[in-house]
């Protein structure tokens, strides 16, 4: 089994000798203009103030809308470091409203979304995929397919399945 010092010192070396840092840097950056995006051009939606930046794992914000407010629901748009893509996710307010839509959810075909495994530590009920190979040297068209997916996204699960409750 390696120890700590074995990671952090592999740690160091990756910092070192690779463009890490300056990386991270600059997608914590874009990720906080995205929000700012959200929240400037998107008055409908009620963006989160914070950002998570996560452990090198995920990286998201939160919006709301009313109808999903009043469901104890959000939407949350995430940046996935393993898969270097860009989703948005309907989650819940806690683990119990999760599973509750989650279990709701499960009746209905959902096409290209992905229901997740009703578990313990989840942390979204339905994914969707917005972009898989963003690209970051286009901000200005990334920030487009990312807005118009998310609109798509949203406006599909409220008026197909949350409308009706």
């Amino acid at each position: 089994m390696e120890s700590l010092n074995e990671h952090l010192s592999e740690y160091g070396k990756i910092l070192r000798e690779t463009n890490l840092q300056k990386a991270y840097k600059e997608l914590m950056q874009y990720i906080k203009l995205l929000r700012k995006h959200f929240k400037e051009n998107h008055p409908e939606y009620d963006v989160s103030v914070n950002l998570y930046q996560g452990y090198m794992d995920l990286t998201f914000f939160s919006l709301t809308t009313k109808l999903v407010k009043r469901k104890s629901l959000k939407y949350i748009v995430v940046f996935r470091h393993d898969k270097m893509q860009f989703e948005v996710w309907l989650s819940g307010n806690n683990r119990a409203i999760m599973s509750e839509y989650h279990k709701k959810f499960s009746m209905y075909p959902l096409g290209e979304y992905v229901l997740t495994a009703d578990e313990t530590g989840m942390s979204s009920i339905i994914e969707a995929e917005l972009v898989e190979n963003p690209d970051f040297d286009n901000l200005i068209e990334l920030t487009k397919q990312i807005d118009t997916g998310v609109i798509n996204f949203i406006d599909d699960i409220e008026k197909n399945y949350l409308i009706s409750e």
